[in-house]
C-alpha cells in the first residue's frame, strides 16, 4: 500500500516494486486501509499518524529534519527512508521486511508466549542433547527451580529421581529419534525432595529441512491423583483384610457355640432333673421345696436363654437342618394352645383361637413352626396385662400357590415405629427398660424370622403403641423346603441358579436360559437359594434384590462368606442403579429391571464361558489394571503390555486368544503393532479389539475395520461401559472360536 503526494515519486516506486514482483495499491488518506495490505509506505509523519490503525507494518518516507520525532510515531513503525529515495533503496527495505514476521504474526506470538507462561501444565523446550532452553512458570511451581536455574542444564542434572531404569530412557530417546511422540508418566524429584508424577508428552520439533532441532515437553502434575489411587487401594486392602478377619471370627464363634450344644445343655438338664426329683421328697409347704422350685425355674430360664444363643449360632453357621412333613395345622394349634394357656393366666390375659375351616394341612418342619409360634405367643403374653392374646390361622392363594397365615394378636403395650425398625436385629429389644423388666436375650424374633425364611416364608408385623401388636407368619402350604424347587434345562452348557420369589420370572427366564443351552436351577426364596447354591455349586447365580424374608443383598453377603460359594459370580437384578453397592458386597454385575433377555444371556456367557487368554496392550496403567481385574473376574487369563514392542515379544512367546489394543502408545503405537502383527502369517487371524481415545479419520477407520474385529471409542462410553463392551466382545470371539473347532 503506497501513499505519497509526489506523483513522480509514486510512479517510480510503483514501477520498481512491481518489477520485483510486489503488488502495489495506492491509498488515499482518510479511506479504509485495504485488508490485504502487508506493508504501508506513506509520505511524511502526518500520513503516518493517519495510518496508525492499519493492521500492517509501516515504512515512512521522511525528510532528514523529521527523524528526531520518530519516538512519537505509532507502534506499527517498522522502518523509515530519508527522501529523496535513491534507486533500489526502498526495494531492499521491502525485500528485507518480506522475510520477517508480520505485525499480526508478532502479535500472535506474543499472545502465545503469554498463554504458555500462564499454563498450569509444565512446558519445557530442550535441544536434542536434552539441554533446557526454555521452561514456563509452571515449571517453578511444580518442581521448585526457576527458569534461570533450569536453562542450560539437563533434566537429569536437576530433577532426576532414579525411579526409572536406563532401559526406560533408552526407549524414550529411541521414540524421539524416530520422530514419534512419546507419552507416559515421568517421576521427577523436586527441589524439596518430593517425588512428582508427571503425565507427559514429548514431541520432536523439526525445521523445514526435517531436521529435529528441539523437543517440546508438556507435563501435568498427577501426584495427588496417584496418591489418592494408592490410598484407595491400600484402604480396600485393609477393608478386605478386616472383612476376612471379621468373617473368620464370626464363623469360628458360631461353630464353637454350635458345637458346645451338648456340653452346655447336659449339666443344665441334670440340674433341672435333680431339682424335680428332690421336689417330690418334700412337702409343698416346706421351705426346701420352695427353694427347689426356684432352682428349677432358674435352670429352665437359663436353658431357654442358652437355647436361643445356640439356635442363632447354628443358623449363622448354617448347621440347622429342616425336617418337613405333612400334618394337620389344627393339631399344631391345639398343641401350642395347651402350652400357652397357663402363661396367659399368669398375666391375667384371655387367650383365644381362630382357625378357619379350610386351613387344612401344611408341609413344613412342625418342630420349628411350633418354636416360632411359642416365641411369638410368649412375647404377646409377656407384654400384655389384663388383655387379650389371639392365635388365628387361615389359608390364602398368592403367587399361584397356597399359603398359610398364622397371626398372633395382642392388646398389650405396642411398639413404636422407631423400635419396630430395630426389632428383628440380633440382641435387640424394644428398649432397655424391656430387658430390665421382662428379661430375655432379644434373639427370639431374629430366630423366628430366620426359621420362617428357611421354610420359604416370612414374618411381618404391625403395631400401635398403647393398643397392641400383630405378628403374621406366612408360609407356603405345600412346598418341600428340604429340597427347594429345582428345574434343570436340557442344555449341556453351564449351570445357572436363578433365585426369585416371582413364579412368572422364574418360569420366563428359566425357559429362556434352558433354550439358550444353560442347565438351569431355580429357587423361590433366599433361604432356598442358599441351600441350592451350596448343594449344586453352579457356574453363576442370577439373584433378585427385593424378595420377602431374606433380601438379595443378605443372600449375596451369605454367599460370599461361605468358602463353597464365595467364588461363584452373582448377577443382581434390581430396579435401581446400585452398581457400587453390589460390587462392595461382591456382586459380579447387575441388571436394571425390566431386564432385556439378550443382555442377561450375554452377561451369563461372559461369566460362565471357559475364559480366554487375553493380552491387554495399553500404556495407561490405571486403565490397564481395570481391564485386567474385570476380565479376570470373568474367568479370563490376562497378560499386560505397556506398548506395542513389548506386546509383540509376548505374542511370539505365547500367542493369546484375543488382544485388546490401545492405539496411542510410546515406543511402538497401535498402528505399528498391527502392521507388524499382520505381517506375520502365524498371527494373520489373531482376533484384535481396538479401544482408543483417538479421533479416527475416515481412512484410519477403514484400515482398522479391515484389520481388526472391533473398534471401540473410549470417549463415547463411560469407563464401566467400555469394559462391558470389551468383555462382551471377548465372549463372542471365544464362542465363535469354540463353535468353529467343534467336530
Amino acid at each position: 500500500m503506497l501513499s505519497t503526494s509526489d506523483a513522480d515519486s509514486a510512479a517510480a516506486i510503483t514501477a520498481e516494486l512491481e518489477a520485483a514482483g510486489h503488488t502495489v495499491t495506492i491509498w488515499e488518506p482518510g479511506t479504509p486501509v485495504p485488508a490485504e495490505a502487508r506493508l504501508a509506505i506513506v509520505d511524511g509523519l502526518e500520513q503516518a499518524v493517519l495510518a496508525h490503525d492499519a493492521p500492517c507494518d509501516l515504512v515512512v518516507l521522511v525528510e532528514l529534519a523529521e527523524v528526531p520525532l520518530f519516538p512519537e510515531l505509532p507502534r506499527q513503525l517498522t522502518d523509515f527512508v530519508i527522501t529523496p529515495v535513491r534507486a533500489g533503496e526502498l526495494l531492499a527495505r521491502v525485500g528485507h521486511l518480506a522475510t520477517q514476521p508480520t505485525l499480526a504474526e508478532r502479535a500472535r506470538q506474543a499472545v502465545f508466549a503469554l498463554a504458555v507462561e500462564a499454563s498450569s501444565d509444565v512446558v519445557e523446550l530442550t535441544r536434542p542433547d536434552a539441554v533446557i532452553e526454555y521452561v514456563n512458570l509452571a515449571y517453578e511451581r511444580t518442581l521448585g527451580f526457576t527458569a534461570a536455574e533450569a536453562v542450560g542444564k539437563t533434566p537429569a542434572q536437576l530433577v532426576r529421581s532414579d525411579a526409572h531404569t536406563p532401559e526406560f530412557f533408552r526407549e524414550l530417546d529411541a521414540t524421539l529419534k524416530r520422530g514419534d511422540v512419546w507419552r507416559g508418566t515421568l517421576i521427577s524429584r523436586a527441589r524439596d525432595g518430593r517425588y512428582v508424577h508427571l503425565d507427559s508428552s514429548v514431541t520432536p520439533v523439526a525445521n523445514r529441512k526435517g531436521q529435529i532441532t528441539h523437543h517440546l515437553g508438556i507435563k501435568r502434575d498427577i501426584t495427588e491423583q496417584i496418591e489418592r489411587q494408592e490410598a484407595l487401594l491400600e484402604a480396600n486392602r485393609a477393608l478386605e483384610q478386616a472383612r476376612d478377619a471379621a468373617v473368620s471370627a464370626s464363623r469360628a464363634k458360631s461353630e464353637f457355640l454350635a458345637n458346645m450344644s451338648h456340653e452346655l445343655r447336659t449339666p443344665l438338664n441334670a440340674i433341672i432333673g435333680y431339682s424335680e426329683m428332690l421336689m417330690e421328697d418334700f412337702d409343698a409347704a416346706d421351705q426346701v421345696h420352695k427353694d427347689l422350685v426356684r432352682i428349677r425355674a432358674a435352670g429352665a430360664h437359663l436353658l431357654t436363654l442358652i437355647n436361643d444363643v445356640l439356635d442363632i449360632s447354628k443358623i449363622e453357621a448354617d448347621k440347622i437342618e429342616l425336617a418337613p412333613h405333612r400334618f394337620p395345622l389344627r393339631d399344631l394349634v391345639d398343641d401350642v394352645a395347651a402350652t400357652i394357656v397357663p402363661m396367659a393366666r399368669t398375666s391375667n390375659d384371655r387367650f383365644e383361637i381362630e382357625v378357619s375351616p379350610e386351613v387344612g394341612e401344611i408341609f413344613c418342619d412342625r418342630t420349628r413352626l411350633r418354636q416360632i409360634l411359642l416365641n411369638l405367643l410368649s412375647n404377646a403374653c409377656k407384654f400384655t396385662r389384663d388383655g387379650q392374646v389371639t392365635l388365628a390361622a387361615s389359608r390364602a392363594q398368592r403367587h399361584g400357590e397356597g399359603w398359610i397365615d398364622l397371626q398372633v394378636r395382642d392388646t398389650g403395650i405396642g411398639i413404636s415405629a422407631e423400635q419396630q425398625r430395630r426389632l428383628f436385629q440380633p440382641f435387640v429389644q424394644a428398649d432397655s427398660s424391656t430387658t430390665r423388666e421382662f428379661g430375655g436375650t432379644g434373639l427370639g424374633l431374629v430366630i423366628s424370622r430366620r426359621l420362617a425364611e428357611m421354610m420359604g416364608g416370612e414374618i411381618t408385623m404391625a403395631s400401635v403403641p398403647g393398643q397392641g401388636s400383630t405378628f403374621t407368619v406366612s408360609l407356603p402350604a405345600d412346598r418341600d423346603h428340604s429340597r427347594p424347587e429345582i428345574r434343570l434345562g436340557m442344555g449341556e452348557g453351564p449351570r445357572v441358579l436363578l433365585i426369585d420369589d416371582d413364579p412368572e420370572v422364574r418360569d420366563l427366564f428359566g425357559r429362556l436360559l434352558a433354550r439358550r443351552g444353560f442347565d438351569v436351577a431355580v429357587a423361590d426364596s433366599g433361604a432356598a437359594g442358599l441351600e441350592l447354591a451350596s448343594r449344586l455349586v453352579p457356574d453363576a447365580i442370577v439373584l433378585d434384590v427385593k424378595m420377602p424374608g431374606m433380601s438379595g443383598w443378605e443372600v449375596l453377603s451369605t454367599l460370599k462368606i461361605s468358602q463353597t460359594t464365595a467364588d461363584i459370580p452373582v448377577i443382581m437384578m434390581t430396579v435401581m442403579h446400585q452398581r457400587e453397592v453390589g460390587h462392595t458386597l461382591g456382586a459380579a454385575d447387575y441388571l436394571i429391571k425390566p431386564i432385556e433377555p439378550d443382555r442377561l444371556v450375554a452377561l451369563l456367557r461372559r461369566y460362565t464361558s471357559p475364559g480366554a487368554s487375553v493380552l491387554v496392550v495399553e500404556d495407561d496403567e490405571p486403565t490397564r489394571e481395570l481391564i485386567r481385574r474385570t476380565l479376570e473376574r470373568s474367568g479370563n487369563k490376562v497378560t499386560e503390555a505397556e506398548n506395542g514392542q513389548v506386546a509383540l515379544a509376548q505374542v511370539a512367546a505365547a500367542p493369546p486368544d484375543v488382544i485388546v489394543l490401545d492405539l496411542m502408545m510410546p515406543v511402538m503405537d497401535g498402528f505399528s503393532f498391527l502392521h507388524a502383527l499382520r505381517g506375520d502369517p502365524r498371527y494373520a487371524d489373531l482376533p484384535v479389539i481396538v479401544a482408543t481415545a483417538r479421533t479416527l479419520d475416515e481412512q484410519e477407520r477403514r484400515d482398522l475395520t479391515a484389520t481388526v474385529q472391533d473398534v471401540i471409542e473410549k470417549g463415547a462410553h463411560t469407563r464401566h461401559e467400555l469394559i462391558d463392551l470389551i468383555s462382551d466382545q471377548i465372549v463372542r470371539l471365544v464362542d465363535r472360536r469354540d463353535a468353529a473347532t467343534k467336530p
